[in-house]
């Protein structure tokens, strides 16, 4: 045996030679199994042994909508919204002012904007399902914080400056 033999680039019988065609099936043979019902294919048959025509109706109808204008809710279909706490609109205004008003030297505003966003959060904690959780009462509280600690680092900052001009002198 040489090598030529099992090599898949070898030429030989059936390398580079047309591959017999199966033969047409007859309408006998016909892999549609709902002639009847979509009447004879226009194009050609397809050779046994492939897989069936799949035929697609076409979509159902839109349905309305369960709810039109002016008619109540059903039973079950959503639910009203949750209000937002009251605390909330006060807390993101203190929370944008806060941070705003720490480069003019004015940082007590941020605490009050993370006490009072804090005390909201607590209270949505102890009474869930009375006040919807908001993410403009998260950002105050969280530009409270950052305002808070931003105006605490400046603070330290002065602090540390003075008892540096303190200790040169």
């Amino acid at each position: 045996m040489t090598n030529q033999q099992h090599s898949p680039w070898a030429s030989g019988e059936g390398f580079g030679a047309p591959r017999p065609q199966p033969d047409e099936p007859t309408a006998e043979q016909s892999n549609y199994s709902n002639a009847g019902l979509f009447g004879e294919p226009t194009r050609r048959l397809e050779p046994t042994g492939w897989s069936e025509p799949q035929h697609f109706s076409a979509l159902p109808p839109a349905h309305p909508a369960p709810v039109q204008f002016g008619h109540p809710v059903p039973y079950g279909y959503g639910e009203p919204a949750l209000p937002e706490h009251p605390n909330t609109t006060l807390v993101f205004t203190l929370g944008i002012i806060g941070l705003a008003t720490n480069l003019f030297f004015l940082p007590v505003v941020s605490p009050v904007a993370w006490y009072l966003g804090a005390k909201a959060k607590r209270e949505m904690a102890n009474y869930p399902g009375v006040y919807r959780d908001s993410g403009r009462l998260t950002a105050g509280f969280v530009l409270g914080v950052i305002g808070s600690l931003f105006a605490l680092a400046v603070l330290i900052f002065i602090v540390l400056m003075v008892v540096a001009a303190m200790a040169w002198h």
